[in-house]
């Protein structure tokens, strides 16, 4: 144990920043980059790096491209075939079809098992305190390159649990690997928490709690999601958080429970209260706003299901009586629920006969 330690690069913690910080991409991603362009420098690839990412858009696509090229590099060097984007997507997609992240974990390292070894070994490992996710890729030997794409696809799964739980987890501490780094700074960017090189394999290791969170995420959202993963963490803070408040109040709609205040869910995702306003705020948006979004979309749901009565989706939204309802909805529409509802279900009506008409010439 003692000889760990001393081979072991210190837990090292991300640099501070101010919540209003904008910070330019290239000055956020720069280090990444350079890894990553090193890399592909390395092995004779050179198409890229002169046009170096400037924006977060451009930065997805290539940081996408370029794990991608690693990949299949790796792949001939070691014959080691990687997952392909589709067998990815199924995984992503078979963790969305659990309740809790304990869950998620499980059938995601199902899903490894039946690709042996090219998806790797997934691990859940859990004491009194703590829970740890660990990935190995089962890779025949460790070179800085294989290193580098072990350590995304961790980031990888990082992110797909994140948005699966639809809010930043508390991650404690990431293990990046075997090897001893000097470039931690990216992967302190990149986890937002301390990260420790030169330790036992790749892991994230969280509280206890995480595992009971629920699954808020739904099917309808997972194309928006997967179109640019596992590079979504980059976007604009404000714009995730507003996302995660949305996804968070859907929730609570859909699983009949009250809507949570403000303070329970800035406590929730680790933020204070003011953080929480300001970061909105800066999005464009606030939880007023969003609020509205959620219960409009709630009633636009409801209100489609033929048997279910105003007053009863007054109180399942959680209005003190129909009458509230009706008056929010018209502010909403313009017109009563029940109008609305008439409206929708004529033109359901007429699209579905003219749909069998043109079928049947």
């Amino acid at each position: 144990m003692a000889r760990a330690r001393r081979n072991s690069r210190p837990v090292e913690s991300p640099p501070r920043t101010h919540p209003g910080q904008r910070g330019l991409a290239s000055d956020t991603f720069a280090p990444l980059v350079d890894l990553l362009a090193a890399e592909l420098k390395r092995s004779g690839d050179v198409a890229d790096l002169r046009r170096p990412p400037k924006s977060l858009a451009q930065f997805t696509a290539w940081y996408l491209s370029t794990i991608q090229r690693l990949e299949a590099r790796l792949s001939e060097a070691q014959r080691h075939r990687p997952m392909a984007r589709s067998e990815v997507e199924l995984q992503c997609r078979l963790a969305l079809s659990a309740v809790t992240l304990e869950e998620a974990v499980q059938l995601c390292a199902q899903f490894a098992a039946l690709l042996s070894p090219r998806a790797g070994r997934i691990g859940l490992e859990v004491d009194s305190e703590r829970a740890t996710f660990r990935l190995d890729s089962l890779r025949p030997r460790v070179t800085s390159a294989s290193s580098l794409v072990d350590i995304t696809g961790l980031f990888a799964y990082f992110q797909l649990l994140q948005w699966l739980a639809g809010r930043n987890l508390p991650l404690q501490r990431g293990r990046i690997g075997p090897g001893r780094r000097e470039d931690v700074l990216p992967f302190l960017r990149l986890f937002q928490a301390p990260v420790l090189a030169g330790g036992e394999g790749y892991a994230l290791d969280f509280p206890l709690e995480v595992l009971a969170l629920p699954i808020v995420r739904t099917p309808a959202e997972f194309p928006a999601f997967f179109t640019h993963f596992p590079c979504d963490v980059f976007g604009p803070r404000g714009r995730a958080l507003a996302e995660q408040v949305s996804a968070l109040l859907a929730a609570a709609l859909r699983q009949g429970a009250a809507l949570p205040s403000q303070a329970q869910l800035a406590g929730g995702l680790g933020l204070s209260l003011s953080t929480f306003r300001q970061r909105l705020h800066a999005a464009g948006t606030g939880y007023r706003a969003l609020r509205e979004e959620a219960l409009r979309g709630a009633a636009h749901r409801a209100l489609l299901q033929a048997d279910a009565s105003v007053g009863d989706i007054s109180q399942q939204l959680g209005f003190a009586d129909a009458a509230t309802f009706r008056r929010a909805f018209r502010r909403w529409e313009g017109v009563t629920p029940g109008a609305w509802r008439k409206q929708r279900i004529a033109g359901g009506t007429a699209a579905g006969s003219a749909s069998g008409q043109s079928a049947g010439q």
